[in-house]
């Protein structure tokens, strides 16, 4: 877990088109960061990700300021997907909920967002967050032959649902 926190410490955007894996850019709140390193150990060694994590950015301003938002925007736009670590202090916060912006007119038209609920229900996740109900989820699935895998949930308002294993999704090219 420490090589996967040290190797986000060096992310730029320069890495990112020269990576041989998948970059991810994770939206999180910072207090939310003992489950971050978790997600970040577990991507990196199941699915060879390349997380990018704003705190951990060293081309970072030290204060929050426009600089910070330049910043994000230009990373968010370069790595190959978007992830929200959907926690409920992160849907209270007001630069998780700018950066969900920020990746709808980048990501999602390719597909490459997802909201991962860290929250005890699905319903839960959007009280007082209605519009996240448009984007696609990370959800467990038990498959045909009884196995537990991660999917991404792509829904439509007719009620239909298509999954697409995290695998996929992470290594996909969105046309699914």
């Amino acid at each position: 877990m420490n090589e996967s926190y040290s190797r986000t410490r060096y992310f730029s955007s320069d890495s990112v088109r020269s990576a041989s894996g998948n970059t991810v850019f994770i939206s999180h709140k910072h207090s939310d960061l003992d489950d971050l390193k978790g997600l970040l150990n577990f991507l990196k060694r199941n699915y060879n990700v390349i997380p990018y994590i704003d705190s951990m950015d060293k081309r970072m301003p030290e204060e929050t300021c426009g600089d910070t938002a330049v910043r994000i925007k230009q990373v968010i736009s370069t790595c190959n997907r978007f992830l929200l670590l959907a926690t409920n202090k992160a849907l209270a916060s007001m630069w998780c909920n700018w950066e969900v912006g920020i990746a709808d007119k980048l990501k999602l038209p390719a597909n490459n967002m997802a909201i991962l609920p860290m929250v005890d229900s699905i319903n839960s996740l959007y009280d007082g967050n209605e519009y996240l109900e448009i984007y696609p989820y990370v959800d467990e699935w038990v498959n045909y032959d009884g196995k537990k895998q991660l999917t991404v949930v792509y829904k439509d308002y007719a009620g239909k649902q298509k999954r697409v294993s995290i695998k996929d999704w992470l290594s996909g090219d969105g046309n699914y």
